[in-house]
């Protein structure tokens, strides 16, 4: 049995030197990462990857994860219909999540403005009192 997550990944580019550096724009790639059924209980699954690293005799789960056979949100899905809807869901709440987080931050900033023009103005008084 297989589970699925979609992710969206950026990948880096590489400039003449061959360093890595930030894309000039976003190029998002949405992937479906794909686990294996480790162990089933009563309440729900362990779910991980292996290890492709030699010696391939004796291969070894590198990361597990225990998700819910009855919860509404979780980590990965039997079929790809429920991940990719789930990741539809994540995506939209994250954005909203940005958004509230990007005008906190325009608004934050304004004040700041504001703030550093009053502070300029109190010392622009200081010295010219002081003459």
């Amino acid at each position: 049995m297989k589970f699925y997550r979609y992710e969206t990944v950026q990948y880096a580019e590489h400039d003449f030197d061959g360093d890595f550096m930030r894309p000039s724009f976003p190029n998002p790639t949405l992937e479906c990462r794909e686990y294996v059924l480790i162990k089933e209980t009563p309440k729900g699954y362990w779910i991980g990857f292996y290890s492709y690293k030699p010696p391939y005799d004796n291969w070894k789960y590198i990361w597990k994860k225990w998700v819910s056979k009855t919860s509404k949100k979780r980590f990965a899905y039997p079929s790809r219909e429920e991940a990719l809807n789930n990741y539809i869901k994540r995506t939209e709440r994250r954005i909203k999540i940005l958004e509230w987080n990007l005008e906190l931050c325009k608004g934050g900033l304004e004040k700041a403005k504001i703030k550093e023009i009053q502070i300029q103005n109190e010392y622009k008084l200081k010295s010219q009192n002081e003459i």
